[in-house]
């Protein structure tokens, strides 16, 4: 709290600079106590004034009797809380004062959701009796706050709260701050909330899904490598560089070799036999161009036919490949082709041919009966426009009911068993018919429930149209796969989220990793805080910055890697080049926060590194600044008692003597007063006038002691200000009227001019008054008989302007200063015409301020002067 001579007072930050949330105009009053300006019983209802506006909180504090809780009544206030109560209600952020010995609340409308049901009974509790299950969190922050000034700030705080009618657990950002009184201790506290449980728990639930998800992804991998063993197709799986990754039970089978003494090693190696057949390209070709191949060739592994498929492993960048046994397909089909030519060829050994043909038909059932593989046999039909709109079952295996779930389908078409079949099925297979080519494709069907990985093929004549339909049930593989593309793309998505919000946090922050820790995601801040705004990124620390070697900080990043503990170290002292000018002393908050992968391994560090040069080179400066100005202060101590004694005791003097003075000046005033009154008797023409000139003189003598005395009442302190909003043209012409017949009687033209009636300034109105009839009279006095005296008043940036301009005598450049001084006249010789003790300007000055506004002047001698008088608007 910084005092001024007149008792005017504002509030300064803990750094000595005037506090940026308010202000606060004090006085001393006739009895030395200093009293809050601006509210008083004049000027009507002081809660109405100070909660005006919208909102509930306004108005419940305009409803709320103030003066039954400690507080007491709103004009009792002292500035400092009237100040704070109006910054908060006008917050849009949650906020709560608490306020005296009693930490009474006040809160704003963003607060009530804190509040719960304990709204809007909270408003005036003391705090301790609103929130007793926190008050064992809280009691030492008050305490640190009230009584040692200190701040404190909580991110995520867990506290149980009750208030909706149970307790609960909630998570808050606070902030608490120390509130100035108008005496500048530490009156109240200031709490900033954030509730945060929502973001809390919504990030417990992510923790908890990703979990979640990862379990499913687990036996999704589990349900895919049960159906890999249990399909009747043998699988396996090979690298980028044709190392074997996987191999199903069914291809242990075929190729006679078990999984443990392939997995890991080359295919060529373990098949050389296989090296330069049609395998051996297709493989090469899948690999190259990423795309699948579906093949029949013999293999030269195990000498039969096989039907492959060749599918590229986008994620691990090999191969799949699914390969069946046809072998006794293949001879079949051989075989009956054979046998139909035969039997065309020889038809006189018909019956032959038809024992022949029974035969081979019974081999071909027993084949198409016992592969575990779907297998059927359709005939398209087709439109009058030769669209395929259906087709009629007219062979099916047992597997087809197992891989499909259609029975007895023989004989019945498509539309008649699934009447919601979808369009392709028939395009595919109407395709097939007519063009003879066989194609290998998988789709799924929504009337079905299922995925199928198929092969079709013209079965028959061409005129026949029939296809033949080899098809395995993929519907785990298909949705096994589209779950791991889920997962994949959440948790990109999820790191995108997390580096979107490194990037756009206020605060330095770097995410580093590995056990190098090579930069990998460096905000903004953290680049202009780096020396010249370099940018580090895929950089390591020892890359990044050279200069720290020997510092310490590169083994603090090995430190907090490989023992999984976090490391704070403030105002940390650091060599490094800070703007691109060279290697300089700096400090930093620095804060090292390893980083864990899902199970709990260190695989990266957090690094917060905020700058606190400026902070520490400026406690340092005025740490310095104390000691020297503590050297001089014991010097000065003795000359300003001494001045102040010399002071005070001509202030008392003054005051005692002007008192003095005027009581016999009031009794000759009276007793001339009464002579004319002709109460002693009649008096003539003459006594008459010689009684005018007495009571003139005494006049005139008596203004000058009561300036004096209002001098002495400045200098002493004891000047009270009832500040308020003032019309200052009221004012004005109030004063006009007084100085009027003055200004007639030496032929002088008095106006006020430009003066808007809606104008109004922050001010006490008979010190006002008092300030403008002295300027006027000043401007009468040094004005010659019909010069002209103006007064014209206005609002601009600096507050309320009252200006008084005559055309006077004017005063010269080198006394306009000290004019302001008490006992200063411009002409200080015994033959100078204008009387007065030259205390009127020093006693308006001091006034003004005593307003917390001021007053100047400027003049042109010969010409005239002009004073200005501001004061802070209403």
């Amino acid at each position: 709290m910084c005092v001024n001579r007149t008792g005017g007072s504002y509030l300064v930050g803990s750094d000595g600079h005037p506090s940026p949330w308010f202000a606060v105009g004090m006085s001393n009053g006739a009895d030395g106590v200093g009293t809050a300006g601006g509210t008083d019983g004049r000027d009507g209802d002081a809660a109405g004034r100070l909660f005006a506006g919208p909102g509930e909180m306004r108005a419940l504090c305009r409803a709320l009797d103030w003066a039954a809780t400690p507080l007491g009544p709103v004009e009792e206030w002292p500035a400092a809380l009237r100040a704070v109560a109006g910054l908060v209600l006008a917050a849009p952020t949650a906020m709560v004062v608490l306020w005296g010995p009693e930490l009474v609340q006040f809160y704003n409308d963003a607060y009530r959701e804190v509040m719960g049901a304990k709204h809007p009974a909270g408003l005036g509790q003391p705090t301790r009796e609103c929130w007793p299950e926190v008050w064992d969190f809280n009691a030492p922050l008050y305490e640190g706050v009230t009584r040692r000034g200190e701040s404190f700030t909580f991110t995520d705080q867990p506290l149980v709260v009750e208030r909706h009618g149970r307790r609960e657990e909630a998570f808050f950002t606070l902030a608490y701050s120390p509130v100035p009184d108008d005496g500048g201790a530490m009156g109240g506290v200031l709490v900033t909330v954030f509730e945060t449980t929502a973001q809390v728990r919504a990030r417990g639930a992510r923790e908890e899904e990703r979990e979640r998800l990862l379990a499913e992804s687990e036996a999704a991998r589990a349900r895919v490598t049960a159906t890999l063993e249990s399909i009747g197709d043998a699988f396996y799986a090979v690298d980028r560089d044709f190392r074997f990754t996987y191999v199903n039970h069914r291809a242990e089978e075929l190729w006679g070799r078990s999984r443990e003494s392939l997995l890991g090693r080359h295919y060529w190696t373990e098949f050389p036999q296989a090296v330069g057949s049609v395998a051996h390209r297709h493989h090469l070709e899948v690999m190259a161009g990423r795309r699948p191949a579906h093949f029949e060739a013999v293999s030269p592994v195990i000498g039969r036919w096989v039907d492959v498929s060749l599918y590229p492993d986008e994620a691990g960048g090999g191969l799949a490949c699914y390969f069946r046994d046809v072998d006794d397909r293949r001879h079949a089909d051989a075989e009956r082709e054979r046998l139909l030519r035969e039997a065309e060829a020889a038809r006189d050994a018909a019956e032959r041919a038809a024992a022949a043909a029974a035969a081979s038909e019974a081999r071909y059932r027993m084949l198409f009966d016992s592969i575990d593989a779907g297998f059927s046999v359709v005939e398209v039909i087709f439109d009058a426009e030769r669209r395929p709109v259906d087709y009629r079952f007219v062979e099916a295996n047992p597997a087809f009911a197992e891989q499909t779930g259609l029975a007895d389908a023989v004989g019945r078409t498509a539309r008649e068993l699934l009447p919601t079949l979808e369009a392709h099925w028939f395009e595919v297979y109407g395709r097939v018919a007519l063009t003879g080519e066989a194609v290998r494709f998988q789709n799924g069907s929504e009337p079905m429930g299922r995925w199928f990985d198929v092969y079709a093929f013209r079965a028959g004549a061409p005129e026949e149209r029939r296809v033949g339909i080899l098809f395995t049930d993929v519907t785990a593989a298909h949705v096994a796969a589209r779950e791991r593309e889920r997962l994949l793309a959440e948790l990109s998505a999820e790191r995108e989220r997390l580096r979107s919000t490194i990037l756009n946090m206020p605060a330095p922050l770097a995410l580093l990793v590995g056990p190098e820790h090579r930069f990998d995601i460096v905000n903004a801040a953290y680049r202009r805080v780096s020396g010249g705004g370099r940018d580090v990124t895929g950089l390591t620390p020892p890359e990044a910055f050279p200069e720290l070697a020997g510092q310490g900080i590169y083994e603090l990043f090995d430190r907090v890697y490989e023992t999984g503990e976090p490391w704070s170290g403030p105002e940390s002292p650091v060599r490094y080049d800070r703007d691109g000018d060279g290697v300089q002393d700096t400090w930093f908050d620095l804060h090292f926060q390893p980083v864990r992968d899902a199970e709990g391994r260190v695989v990266g560090i957090f690094n917060f590194a905020v700058d606190v040069t400026d902070q520490v080179r400026a406690r340092r400066q005025v740490e310095r600044l104390l000691a020297e100005s503590e050297h001089a202060r014991a010097d000065a101590e003795a000359a300003r008692t001494e001045a102040e004694a010399a002071n005070r005791a001509k202030s008392e003097f003054l005051a005692v003597m002007s008192h003095e003075l005027r009581t016999p000046l009031n009794a000759i005033g009276g007793y001339a007063e009464l002579m004319e009154m002709g109460i002693r008797g009649p008096t003539t023409a003459q006594q008459q006038e010689d009684l005018r000139r007495i009571q003139t003189s005494q006049r005139h003598l008596l203004g000058l002691i009561n300036e004096v005395l209002n001098y002495a009442k400045l200098e002493t302190g004891t000047v009270h200000f009832d500040l308020a909003d003032v019309p200052v043209r009221d004012a004005v012409l109030g004063a006009e009227l007084l100085v009027a017949p003055q200004a007639r009687s030496k032929g002088i033209a008095l106006a006020v001019t430009d003066c808007p009636p809606g104008l109004e300034a922050r001010a006490d109105v008979e010190k006002l008054r008092q300030i403008v009839v002295n300027l006027l009279s000043n401007a009468v006095k040094f004005t010659d008989p019909g010069g002209r005296v103006e007064v014209s008043c206005a609002r601009d940036e600096a507050g309320v302007r009252v200006r008084v301009s005559d055309t006077g005598i004017g005063i010269p450049a080198d006394k306009l200063e000290a004019v302001f001084d008490p006992f200063v006249q411009v002409r200080s010789d015994l033959a100078r015409p204008h009387e007065g003790t030259g205390l009127g300007l020093a006693i308006s000055r001091d006034l003004a301020r005593g307003m917390g506004g001021d007053l100047a002047a400027r003049s042109t001698p010969g010409a005239g002067s002009t004073f200005t008088l501001t004061l802070p608007a209403a």
